[in-house]
């Protein structure tokens, strides 16, 4: 049990489900009986209570006091190992967080108690049960002595805890459980930056010395594989700019290793294997991680830097010219405010119910509304920008956003025209400006309910040629997402279906056939035979991949990729990575029976089958961002599908 003791450090960063929760109640116990020497060190036990965790389970919560009695400095956390049976059952540590911090009620384990000192701390346990009794065992890390008591759960009182702001309900993004692995937890977690572009070539020449915030996510396993996930003022969480797959090593120049890209792709390009050598030590400031990293798709080209720290921290100790662009205007009152980090760069920054002022991609949307911006447009004064009053139902609303985040194909290339016929209404026009950040011009949308005026959907859309404006962000206001998605996700999926069956059902045809590499290995081939529409699907030679889009390089498309291996064991490589791993109903194509399977990998929800198609060759077909419902053209071109 002297591992398990050290697994508690994992309550420090798990989930963002932030918890408030009031005194224990105390069973008092005599301290003469409840008084044990463990060698250098005393506990004493003084009560005890039954609380619930961030998930609503019951837990045990013991008080104690913790005195120091060697000649140097430690903390009860290195010094007593603990063991709670009940029912002959082993209890798992417990996650009970006590403020909007992320501070869990076992936070001061870890402080440094003087020698002499006796400190107050707390532990706890998931109960079995609230009837068992419980047998305490605590002793010394060198388990030479030990001391040993009963708690009776039916004597404890018991102590209610509430919610407060900052769940992932209101914005916060999920986060990985900390494992009690120090390199692995200086790593995990939410992270803030920026990232710049230098070198720029082709498409990309007019976006020299462009640079935007920058958030993200790193989730990285115990056995060191795990991801990276970024967005920028363009992208979200939910459909972010960078999904990378990759590896920690303890080698480094500093104390933190080095972190090497595995797979996953970077806006449309894919990453290999150390394209990315990310090592803290070769950053110019401590708690930052640099990734030096260089883009070419065909002509267009550039080198980009990233800067991140974790969520949390101050930039004071960085020059004002090399902090993120919304640092003092988003991301101090965020920190400062204690609230969680949001899905959406700008998202949580106003009182007006989530709804955004310094919008995600607009970096002088505070300038513009003061008059800063030259070329700003303060407001729709030349009468030019089209609108309506944007009301709905309230659940035309939420399926609405379920639609855009959940089930649109292609949503950052949807013009405001082909959201409106979506919606079937126009969006209220909120305001209009040109950003000298971007380099761009903006308009801002509601589209509202109209039982509850609060609950809105606020879309940004961006010029990206004359008079067409694109999507560029979006985020909602007065409702959970997480609920919507809970609630309307299967309905929004059904209705989709059903207007792509019909529109696959008058699609005109035509032949398409690829064939399909080994890496590295040239001679072994898979080609692959089928019919695809005459018009919105593509090929992406370099992906291996049919893309739903006219433009194959079109990022947040669908696509159906291909892969030959020489097993179809070689595909279960981070078969341990994959999340909420499910096997489907096998499925024939062109004669073979492929096993079906679906699970979430580097970002991304994958419906694929895997099939041996001779001694040395195995094919897998994979789809992202797409259903493949019987009567659907993804259905379509696997039934039309042969393989040789």
């Amino acid at each position: 049990m002297k591992n398990k003791k050290r697994t508690i450090l994992c309550l420090l960063l798990t989930a963002l489900m932030l918890i408030l929760l009031t005194a224990c109640g105390k069973e008092k116990k005599t301290e003469d009986s409840n008084l044990f020497d463990l060698g250098d060190n005393k506990v004493l036990y003084k009560s005890a209570c039954i609380m619930e965790d961030f998930e609503g389970n019951d837990a045990v919560v013991l008080t104690l006091d913790f005195t120091n009695n060697g000649k140097d400095s430690t903390s009860y956390l290195w010094s007593v190992s603990e063991t709670l049976i009940q029912n002959g059952k082993d209890l798992e540590v417990a996650t009970i967080f006590i403020d909007d911090t992320f501070s869990t009620i076992i936070e001061n384990q870890f402080e440094e108690v003087a020698p002499g000192d006796t400190l107050e701390v707390k532990t706890a346990y998931l109960l079995d049960d609230t009837k068992g009794k419980i047998e305490v065992t605590l002793e010394d890390f060198l388990g030479t002595k030990s001391g040993k008591f009963t708690i009776d759960p039916a004597t404890l009182s018991r102590e209610e805890v509430e919610k407060i702001e900052g769940d992932p309900d209101e914005g916060g993004v999920a986060l990985p459980a900390a494992t009690g692995d120090e390199l692995l937890d200086w790593w995990n977690g939410a992270w803030y930056g920026w990232w710049i572009m230098n070198g720029c070539s082709g498409t990309y020449e007019s976006m020299e010395g462009a640079w935007t915030d920058l958030c993200g996510v790193i989730d990285i396993g115990e056995d060191y594989m795990g991801t990276i996930t970024l967005w920028d003022e363009d992208y979200s969480q939910e459909d972010p700019m960078v999904t990378a797959a990759v590896s920690l090593n303890k080698a480094g120049t500093g104390d933190h290793g080095t972190v090497y890209s595995e797979g996953g792709w970077f806006t449309d390009v894919q990453l290999e294997h150390a394209d990315w050598i990310v090592d803290p030590g070769l950053a110019d400031h401590e708690n930052m991680i640099w990734i030096d990293g260089y883009y070419e798709n065909g002509d267009d080209e550039y080198h980009y830097d990233i800067y991140l720290r974790p969520w949390g921290t101050s930039w004071d100790d960085v020059d004002e010219d090399d902090r993120p662009y919304f640092y003092n205007d988003w991301y101090l009152p965020m920190i400062e405010a204690k609230k969680a980090m949001p899905g959406s760069i700008g998202a949580e920054g106003t009182a007006e119910g989530g709804s955004i002022d310094t919008h995600t991609d607009d970096g002088d949307a505070k300038a513009a509304d003061d008059g800063g911006s030259a070329g700003a447009i303060a407001s729709n004064a030349g009468g030019n920008a089209p609108g309506g009053n944007g009301l709905m139902s309230d659940e035309e609303v939420q399926k609405g956003y379920v639609w855009m985040n959940e089930v649109a194909k292609d949503i950052f290339n949807t013009t405001y025209e082909e959201l409106c016929d979506h919606f079937g209404v126009e969006g209220e026009f909120v305001k209009e400006e040109y950003s000298d950040h971007m380099k761009a011009n903006y308009r801002y949308y509601k589209w509202i309910s109209r039982e509850n005026s609060n609950n809105f959907i606020y879309v940004n859309f961006k010029e990206n040629e004359d008079g067409v404006y694109k999507i560029s962000a979006y985020n909602t206001s007065g409702f959970s997402s997480t609920e919507a998605i809970a609630k309307y996700l299967d309905i929004v999926k059904a209705e989709a279906a059903e207007a792509d069956k019909a529109a696959s059902a008058n699609a005109v045809m035509k032949d398409f056939s690829a064939d399909i590499e080994q890496f590295a290995k040239k001679d072994v081939v898979v080609k692959i035979t089928t019919k695809i529409p005459e018009t919105g699907w593509s090929y992406d030679e370099s992906k291996r991949a049919l893309v739903e889009n006219d433009d194959p390089t079109a990022f947040g498309a669908g696509a159906m990729r291909f892969e030959v291996k020489g097993s179809v064991d070689d595909f279960d490589y981070y078969k341990d990575s994959f999340e909420n791993y499910n096997d489907i109903e096998d499925r024939v194509i062109g004669g073979i029976t492929f096993h079906g399977r679906t699970y979430k990998y580097i970002g991304y929800q994958w419906i694929q089958y895997v099939a041996q198609i001779d001694d040395t060759r195995a094919l897998s077909i994979g789809l992202t961002k797409m259903e493949c419902v019987p009567g659907t053209m993804p259905d379509i071109i696997l039934n039309n599908m042969q393989i040789k």
